[in-house]
C-alpha cells in the first residue's frame, strides 16, 4: 500500500492495536474477541483447525541484512502457495540487494508474518504484515490476498469491491474525527486498498499502513464500513468472502498456562553427562514442512533435541509439538515472529516473548524455560524480559550453516568438525537441507561416541538461571570436582565470548 502521508503519533489507536493482537504493553485482549466499541477488529482463523496447513519460511540465516519471512501453505491451494512464495521471495531478494550494511550501524531487517482472516470451504484469506526496520524505527504495511477455492484463483483485495471510486468516497465519509488519515489522501488508487477484510458482524474493514514519518505508531490504521452500506460495494466474490469469514473457525479464547509444568524432556535423567560425551542438538525457526521428518530421524536413532520455535509456526502445528514432547524432545521459545529483540521497544519485545510463550505452552502443555534470541541478539533489556518469563538464554557454539541451497554433506561435515563434548549445535528447522543432513550428523557423531541430549541435560543436576546467557560448551563436573562446573559456564548477556549462532 502506498504512503498516506499521516503525521504525528497515533497513540489514540492503542485500543485498536491491542484488540488486533499487535504489540502493546500489558492489557492484552485475545485476537478473536470482537470489541463492540471498535469495529475494525478482525476475525482470525485458528490455523490449527485448517486441514492441510503448513508453514514455510524464507530466511537470510546468518547473513546481513536480516530477513525472516513466514507464510502459510495449504495442501489444496497450490496457486495460493506459488503466489505467496514467488512474491515474498522477490521482495526479500529486493530488500537484500538494495540494503547497504554499514559497519557500526543497526542491522536493517525485513520480517513478514501472517494471519488467516478467512478459512472456509469457499474462500481463504491470507493477511500479511510486512515489517521493515529502517535503522531508526519499524514500518509496517498490510496486504490481504484472497483465494477462491471454487475457481482456484488468487485475487487481490480490490476484487471484493465493484468500484474503487465509490469505495474511496465511502471511506472518506467514515473517517473518525481523530483519525490520522486525512480525507484528501484517500485517493482513487487500487493499491491504497490492498488489505480489505470483514469483522465478525460483516462490516467491511479497510486497513491502511503506518508511516515512517509517524514515530511511535506500530503500523495499523483502519476504517469500518457498516454492513448495510458495504452491501452496495461488494462484488459477488466479495459477498462470498464475507460468508467465508462468518463460517471461519476462530482462535479459541486465551487459555491459562498457570497449571502447565516447566518444559522438561520425558527422558531427562536417563544420561549422565558428567560421564557421557553429551552434545545438544538444537533446531530453530520452525516448526516447518520438514519437522516431522526430523522427529522421525531423531526417534529412529534414539536421539533427542531442543526445538526453539517461532510462535506463529507453533500455533499452527500443535500436533507436532505434542509429538516432540512424547518422544522426549524439548520445546523452547524463539519469539513470536523472529524479530531482532534489541531493535524493539519494551512493549513490542515483551509481546514477542509473551505470545510465543503462550502459543507453545497451549500447544504442548509445557511452559518453555529456554530462549534462543533471533540472530543471537540479546542485551540487558532482553535479559530482563527473559528473566520475567523464566527464560534462560541459549547460544550455540557450532553453526551447521544449513541455509537454503547448502549441500547436506557439507552441512554434516561442518557439524562433525565443530562438535566437542558439551557443544550446543544449532540447525535450522525450515529447509529440506537440514532434514537431508541430519541422518549423517547423527550417524557420524554417534560413531565417535557422542550422545544427544536436550540443552538442560548438559548441566546435569544444576539449574539454569532465567535471564542468564549460556553459550560455552558444557561439561558437568564429576563428583568432588569443581573444574568445569555448570555454574561456571553461565554468564550475563555481556559475559559470553562464544560464537553467537542465531
Amino acid at each position: 500500500m502506498p504512503p498516506l502521508g499521516f503525521a504525528g503519533a497515533v497513540m489514540l489507536l492503542v485500543l485498536v492495536l491491542a484488540s488486533c493482537g499487535l504489540p502493546v504493553f500489558g492489557g492484552h485482549k485475545d485476537r478473536n474477541v470482537d470489541v463492540k466499541s471498535e469495529p475494525t477488529v478482525l476475525v482470525f482463523a485458528d490455523p490449527a483447525k485448517v486441514a492441510g496447513l503448513s508453514v514455510a519460511t524464507i530466511s537470510s540465516g546468518t547473513a546481513k541484512p536480516h530477513v525472516h519471512v513466514s507464510y502459510p501453505t495449504l495442501a489444496d491451494a497450490p496457486a495460493l502457495n506459488r503466489r505467496l512464495k514467488d512474491e515474498l521471495a522477490a521482495k526479500a531478494r529486493r530488500f537484500t540487494e538494495k540494503t547497504q550494511v554499514r559497519e557500526g550501524q543497526p542491522v536493517l531487517e525485513y520480517n513478514v508474518d501472517w494471519d488467516l482472516t478467512a478459512a472456509a470451504l469457499d474462500a481463504v484469506a491470507v493477511r500479511l504484515r510486512e515489517s521493515r526496520f529502517t535503522g531508526r524505527t519499524w514500518v509496517d504495511s498490510y496486504r490481504t490476498l484472497w483465494y477462491d477455492r471454487k475457481s482456484r484463483k488468487v485475487v487481490d483485495s480490490t476484487s471484493l469491491i465493484a468500484d474503487v471510486e465509490q469505495l474511496s468516497a465511502t471511506v472518506r465519509r467514515h473517517l473518525p474525527g481523530n483519525s490520522p488519515v486525512q480525507a484528501q489522501n484517500v485517493v482513487v488508487d487500487p493499491e491504497l486498498f490492498d488489505s480489505l477484510n470483514f469483522n465478525a458482524r460483516g462490516d467491511l474493514v479497510v486497513e491502511f499502513d503506518g508511516q515512517e514519518a509517524s514515530p511511535g505508531t506500530v503500523g495499523r490504521v483502519a476504517v469500518a464500513i457498516p454492513r448495510k452500506e458495504a452491501d452496495g460495494l461488494l462484488t459477488p466474490f466479495g459477498r462470498l468472502a464475507r460468508s467465508a469469514v462468518a463460517a471461519t473457525v476462530t482462535r479459541p479464547l486465551s487459555k491459562t498456562m498457570d497449571d502447565n509444568p516447566t518444559a522438561v524432556s520425558t527422558m531427562n535423567g536417563s544420561v549422565n553427562c558428567a560421564v557421557a560425551n553429551c552434545v545438544a542438538l538444537t533446531f530453530q525457526g520452525g516448526p516447518g514442512p520438514h519437522t516431522e521428518r526430523l522427529l522421525k530421524t531423531l526417534s529412529a536413532r534414539g536421539a533427542r533435541a531442543t526445538f526453539f520455535m517461532v510462535g506463529t509456526n507453533a500455533a499452527a502445528t500443535p500436533g507436532v509439538l505434542r509429538q516432540m514432547r512424547e518422544q522426549g524432545d524439548l520445546v523452547a521459545n524463539q519469539t513470536w515472529t523472529h524479530r531482532d529483540l534489541t531493535l524493539l521497544s519494551g512493549s513490542m519485545m515483551y509481546d514477542q516473548l509473551r505470545r510465543s510463550q503462550h502459543a507453545i505452552g497451549v500447544a504442548s502443555g509445557q511452559t518453555p524455560s529456554l530462549l534462543m534470541a533471533p540472530y543471537g541478539a540479546a542485551d540487558a533489556r532482553v535479559a530482563d524480559a527473559a528473566r520475567e518469563f523464566g527464560l534462560s538464554i541459549v547460544r550455540g557454539d557450532v553453526d551447521a550453516g544449513d541455509v537454503a541451497g547448502a549441500d547436506p554433506k557439507e552441512v554434516a561435515k561442518r557439524v562433525v568438525a565443530g562438535a566437542r563434548r558439551g557443544s550446543v549445535i544449532v540447525m535450522r528447522d525450515i529447509d529440506q537441507v537440514t532434514a537431508d543432513a541430519l541422518p549423517q550428523v547423527l550417524d557420524e557423531l554417534g560413531r565417535r561416541g557422542f550422545v544427544f541430549v536436550t540443552v538442560p541435560e548438559l548441566y546435569g543436576t544444576a539449574q539454569m538461571t532465567p535471564g542468564r546467557t549460556y553459550s560455552a560448551p558444557i561439561v558437568p563436573a564429576t563428583a568432588g570436582s569443581t573444574a568445569g562446573s555448570p555454574s561456571s559456564q553461565a554468564a550475563p548477556y555481556v559475559g559470553s565470548t562464544s560464537p553467537q549462532v542465531p
